[in-house]
């Protein structure tokens, strides 16, 4: 794991394909170099074929993480419609207070989540700058 001076932070390591790519690139170069020529095509052909279904699964991960919009737009109204009854009769029964707070607090809880999936968000690039895009 890195932490965020050095990359995208705990729990999440960049994502290693661009990397590899490119280690597989220079191995292509090095088997082209040696006279191996079919073995350099051969792994070429299987670089090219396997980089845009990563991209695309990178763009897909990335799409599903945009949860995090959802989620905070959801809470909004659930925290809204549990602090109006607070400030009204109701927040003075005691038993009502308690679990509208409840509510509050576990609201905040979901926040965080949904703050940290948009942290993974944006550590892995959007739809457009899908790590290792070359």
């Amino acid at each position: 794991m890195t932490s965020p001076a050095n990359g995208p932070g705990p729990g999440l390591d960049a994502s290693p394909s661009a990397a590899f790519r490119a280690q597989l690139l220079e191995m292509i170069g090095a088997l082209e170099s040696s006279g191996r020529r079919k073995c350099a095509e051969t792994l070429a052909a299987s670089v090219e074929a396997w980089w845009p279904e990563q991209r695309a699964w990178e763009r897909e991960l990335s799409r599903i993480l945009d949860m995090h919009h959802e989620i905070n737009n959801a809470l909004v109204g659930v925290r809204g419609h549990a602090q109006l009854p607070l400030l009204g009769p109701a927040g003075n029964e005691p038993s009502m207070r308690d679990r509208l707070e409840v509510i509050i607090r576990e609201s905040g809880r979901i926040e965080k989540a949904a703050q940290r999936i948009r942290e993974i968000r944006s550590r892995i690039g959007g739809p457009d700058s899908t790590p290792g895009a070359a």
